[in-house]
């Protein structure tokens, strides 16, 4: 006999508190066909597609397939995030993980088109969503333990004067791991700490590590929120491409109360790499492509003068904005004159026009539409370690203007003066001598593109709905 939804509804909330049960049972009586947890009803295996394309990269929109298979986890799959099913429809589409009985593969991963609303709003859809997952943890115990235990392991830790290292490898991104020190820097660590996004909606983060401020609010330094199965896909996705700081997501789903205990929080703290069967772990790092030139461990042949650069393309208001704050912080941080170097490149005149070219040419070929005649070189010195607070605090409030207050396409380059020589390469490849053995070895470094501007992706994601729901009504 076929599953229903109603089958389909049980399996799923297996593990579920009550109030969760209340929440779904409503919704699946007054709304037959919502499906929160993108597993496809027996109906709409017609639907089921092997590629998608991601909405925005470096080539352009809509210029990315990805197969299913490519696709590692539900956390992946929010990096990703817009997908968009692979013909002309253009229908937005979630992941769905491959599932598996008695250790064998049961479905494959795969895409599905989403339900497409008449109108659609992402911010509404993120309120939602953060009103939805204060209401699904409210009343579980074993969420308010595990954020108890989670946040005495660090307070402890904190107070005796230790690290809380953490390290994962974005295959995608490079060839180097990502390593940073959640404690670096801080002072208090505190919960339910609610933050404002870029787009106008308060989220609460469930565990705040907080520093000494370099303006006038406390610098965040890492957040840890405490979910059942990496729920609420959209709202996750919207916050990892909205945020300045490394932002831990632990899954509790199917833990006891007499399980999460000062022992497990000390392990999971630290599990950030440990693989969970069938591809699954229990803790995940969110770190904005942003982020990542400050906490990857290049090695020091890649770049002898220790200094990276950052390529800005925004309107004028904002980039002069940017030149105005970038020196002001370095000033407030101690940095000696020039050593953070703050440029606009005008492409006034025929030298200046090919620099402002090959800027683009590194960011990606949409770079005009943000700023066809001026773009911002930021040149920083690279951190020293894992213990080198002031370049932590400048990357990482410099993430923050350009997340929170500017529509800005960012690009990298790892070194000064690199040149891009495959400019169809998304990743910077460098290429080194060995002379004992005559031969070039092949380096993947970093991303040429590090972030899109948050409204710039959310006015997309309405377009798609209203285009998908207007092709359904004609």
């Amino acid at each position: 006999m076929p599953a229903t939804g109603a089958h389909i509804l049980a399996r799923e909330l297996r593990h579920a508190n009550k109030f969760q049960v209340a929440i779904y049972a409503i919704i699946l009586a007054t709304a037959n066909r919502i499906n929160p947890w993108n597993k496809l009803l027996p109906e709409e295996e017609k639907y089921e597609m092997d590629e998608a394309i991601v909405v925005f990269s470096r080539k352009g929109i809509f210029q990315t397939k990805i197969p299913a298979r490519d696709v590692r986890s539900r956390e992946h799959a929010r990096k990703l995030w817009p997908l968009v099913s692979s013909g002309d429809s253009r229908q937005m589409v979630t992941w769905v993980s491959p599932s598996f009985e008695n250790g064998q593969l049961r479905r494959r991963s795969h895409f599905r088109v989403l339900p497409a609303p008449h109108a659609f709003n992402p911010k509404a859809h993120f309120d939602q969503e953060e009103a939805g997952r204060r209401g699904a943890v409210q009343e579980s115990p074993e969420h308010k333990q595990a954020k108890e235990v989670v946040a005495a392991e660090l307070a402890r830790r904190l107070r005796a004067g230790l690290a809380m290292p953490w390290a994962f490898k974005d295959a995608d991104a490079s060839d180097y791991a990502l390593e940073g020190n959640l404690l670096l820097g801080a002072d208090q660590i505190t919960t339910e700490y609610t933050l404002r996004t870029p787009f106008g909606s308060e989220f609460r983060l469930d565990i705040a590590v907080l520093g000494r401020p370099v303006q006038t609010e406390r610098m965040i330094m890492a957040g840890v929120e405490i979910e059942f199965g990496h729920a609420f896909d959209g709202r996750k996705a919207l916050i990892g491409k909205s945020l300045g700081f490394p932002l831990i997501s632990i899954d509790i789903t199917e833990m006891a109360l007499a399980e999460l205990t000062a022992e497990w929080a000390n392990q999971v703290l630290t599990a950030t790499t440990r693989s969970h069967e069938q591809g699954r772990r229990q803790t995940y790092m969110y770190v904005h492509d942003l982020l990542y030139p400050l906490y990857a461990q290049l090695p020091a042949f890649l770049d002898e003068e220790q200094r990276h650069q950052f390529l800005v393309f925004a309107n004028d208001q904002t980039l002069n904005k940017l030149v105005r704050w970038m020196n002001a912080l370095a000033e407030k941080l101690g940095y000696p004159n020039g050593a953070v170097a703050v440029a606009i490149v005008n492409g006034r005149n025929d030298q200046s026009r090919k620099m402002l070219e090959r800027a683009g040419e590194v960011v990606g070929p949409d770079w005009r539409e943000f700023n066809d005649q001026r773009c911002l070189r930021i040149t920083l010195p690279r951190s020293r370690g894992l213990a080198d607070l002031q370049a932590h605090r400048l990357h990482m409030t410099m993430v923050r203007f350009i997340l929170s207050y500017s529509d800005a396409l960012v690009g990298y380059k790892y070194c000064n003066g690199v040149d891009n020589n495959h400019p169809e390469d998304d990743v910077w490849i460098a290429h080194r001598w060995l002379p004992d053995l005559k031969t070039f070895t092949q380096h993947r470094v970093l991303p040429k593109r590090l972030a899109e501007p948050i409204n710039r992706l959310m006015a997309m994601v309405s377009e798609l709905h209203r285009n998908h729901a207007a092709s359904q009504k004609a």
